[in-house]
């Protein structure tokens, strides 16, 4: 099991490796400074995610008396950093702030500390999704081979910023969210000669459109595995998502298959789109004073096929300690003060994304800010990416074909296929069938 699963890390660490660029921060040791007092050392990444908690981290240090050396790199590079210290233990980060995708490789590695270990456990304010995402191994979905069935999940984090995708809409044209791909499909015709384009998909090749189309996959039904890996991207209900998938690109702009997060904001933003499924970072950007769709925008969980059931995908960040730590009760107290409801509430004022029931539904936050409810709702119907190392590796199969059959270059049938044949290869290869 160890034997593979280091495979698997390399594997993963090399490709995302080779892509990543400068980083945005230094580094320190933590440990205790030259006058004898606490501090930590800190690992996130630098962006609109955790903006809002590295404003406030002064506070914490006033509060605490622990001081924080803060590290903040961009998305690839935080990887690279975090992952090398772990396998190196080099014990430089005291709290790392992970994507939940990444716990696979850090939890799964054995290199975070389980938080019952140190007595404590997340409690249930936290959205059901956000506590599942933060547990290895996964509560639900394919274990990884050699690992113990019988295995407990258990907390290797507690979540910090709750991002999961969103179904924005123009609420001044719509009367109500579109319930079911269908509902979306009829405002799309119903509407088209009042608006630009009825639908605006993340269609660029490799994680936007891999992102963007997994809603579609998941709320009919369909799923990248089941219990046993065995690869199931091309029965008729994923072949049927891409299908809807592909037919909304007619009411899109025009080179949508290039489109990534900015172009779709920009659209969406500039009042030309009636609908999309976007991340909630940019709920902020249509509510600015000086947006042309201020308080024209609805949002909704994302809708799901008839009879089935709704599943945005979820991309919460997850704050965990190394095992490698010399100062995990100082690093504790960091991650219980970052995602207490009082910080939470500062937080979500200043820009940042809750994980706790009752900030989600803080009547006064929803005032303020129209689409917590969305996302409240949508931490609690989420689903996560596989739970496996190799993640990046299907995402790049599965993005490239989804992109081809986007362009027409291949049928949604044969472009499902063909991620299926080069997903199970690479299982295969990689000691999930033995």
């Amino acid at each position: 099991m160890k034997k593979l699963f280091g495979a698997l890390l390399f594997t993963f660490v090399f490709i995302l490796g080779a892509c990543s660029s400068d980083d945005a921060g230094g580094e320190s040791d933590g440990g205790s400074s030259s006058d004898g007092e606490q501090s930590i050392s800190v690992a996130m990444v630098k962006g609109a995610e955790t903006k809002a908690i590295s404003e406030l981290v002064p506070q914490f240090e006033e509060e605490t008396g622990i001081k924080v050396d803060l590290n903040e790199f961009n998305y690839d590079t935080l990887y690279e950093r975090i992952y090398n210290d772990l396998r190196s233990e080099g014990g430089a980060y005291d709290v790392i702030f992970a994507d939940d995708p990444w716990m696979p490789m850090f939890a799964g590695g054995d290199f975070l500390t389980p938080l019952d270990e140190l007595d404590y456990t997340p409690d249930d304010d936290f959205a059901k999704m956000s506590r599942q995402v933060s547990m290895w191994p996964a509560p639900s979905g394919p274990r990884l081979p050699g690992s113990d069935p019988d295995e407990e999940p258990r907390y290797y984090g507690v979540p910090a910023v709750g991002n999961v995708q969103l179904f924005f809409y123009r609420k001044d044209i719509l009367d109500e969210a579109p319930e079911t791909w269908d509902d979306v499909v009829t405002a799309a015709e119903e509407h088209k000669d009042e608006i630009e384009y009825g639908f605006v998909p993340r269609g660029a090749r490799g994680n936007a459109i891999a992102s963007n189309f997994s809603a579609f996959l998941w709320s009919h039904g369909a799923n990248f595995f089941d219990d046993e890996w065995n690869v199931t991207l091309d029965n008729p209900e994923a072949i049927e998502a891409l299908e809807l998938y592909v037919s909304l690109k007619e009411y899109a702009p025009d080179g949508v298959a290039n489109y990534n997060a900015d172009e779709l904001g920009r659209v969406m933003g500039q009042g030309d789109g009636l609908m999309s499924v976007v991340w909630p970072v940019w709920g902020e950007e249509m509510e600015k004073e000086d947006s042309a769709v201020k308080g024209k925008i609805g949002y909704s969980l994302v809708p799901k096929a008839e009879g089935q059931e709704h599943a945005p995908m979820i991309g919460n960040w997850i704050m965990g300690i190394p095992q490698i730590s010399e100062n995990k009760d100082p690093a504790l107290e960091f991650i219980k003060w970052a995602s207490s409801e009082e910080v939470q509430v500062e937080m979500t004022r200043s820009g940042g994304l809750p994980t706790r029931k009752s900030v989600l539904t803080d009547s006064e936050l929803n005032e303020d800010i129209p689409y917590l409810e969305a996302v409240a709702d949508g931490l609690e119907n989420a689903n996560f990416r596989p739970r496996t190392p190799l993640y990046s590796e299907v995402e790049s199969i599965y993005g490239t074909v989804l992109n081809q059959a986007l362009t027409e270059d291949l049928t949604p049938e044969e472009a499902l296929t063909q991620a299926a044949d080069e997903i199970e290869k690479l299982m295969e290869d990689n000691g999930y069938y033995n």
